[in-house]
């Protein structure tokens, strides 16, 4: 019921998170059949709300929890208002993020984005009109702030780090981001 309130623009965070798993393979399985039995029913949540999904999706080795989660996307066969939802906090492969795309979904970069190389060609490929920023504070700070508190005003930083990596200036990914952010979730 309180999801039904346009107050509400999106139903997640949720999704699977392999990354504390329990270490014994009968308990392992059973948790991860558990989340995954939930992340189903929030997606018929979305589906029958006509809102977006914010995906919460976090791997171990071993576990690819994004593989796993993208298997659960494609069977439902998803309809959602205004695109399918976001990749919360990205930390997936090119490839998987292109899959993420293929599904309708925005992909959201976060603090790790401007000290980890690894993530430049995954923000180089991903299309400027289908990207999200956060900070996910007070967590994950970015560089120059890597390892305090983070706070909602560094999401500037990411964008900062985007644009370098995408050769645009500033205002163009703080324009476009927020642009996509608002037809996502519906803002005016």
């Amino acid at each position: 019921e309180l999801a039904k309130d346009d107050s509400v623009v999106a139903i997640g965070e949720c999704g699977l998170d392999y990354y504390r798993n329990l270490e014994d393979q009968k308990s392992k399985i059973k948790n991860q059949n558990l989340q995954k039995e939930i992340f189903i029913k929030q997606i018929e949540l979305a589906r029958e709300l006509k809102k977006p999904l914010m995906i919460h999706c976090r791997p171990k080795a071993g576990d690819d929890a994004y593989l796993d989660l993208l298997e659960i996307l494609k069977s439902r066969n998803l309809n959602l208002k205004n695109g399918n939802g976001t990749a919360h906090f990205f930390a997936g492969s090119k490839e998987i993020a292109g899959k993420f795309l293929d599904l309708g979904f925005y992909i959201s970069f976060a603090g790790p984005i401007t000290f980890a190389k690894e993530y430049e060609d995954v923000v180089a490929q991903v299309p400027l009109d289908k990207i999200l920023i956060e900070t996910d504070a007070p967590f994950a700070a970015p560089a120059p702030h890597r390892g305090k508190r983070n706070e909602p005003s560094y999401v500037e930083f990411v964008a900062r780090k985007i644009a370098e990596i995408k050769h645009l200036n500033f205002e163009t990914v703080a324009q476009q981001t927020s642009e996509n952010a608002k037809q996502l979730f519906k803002i005016k």
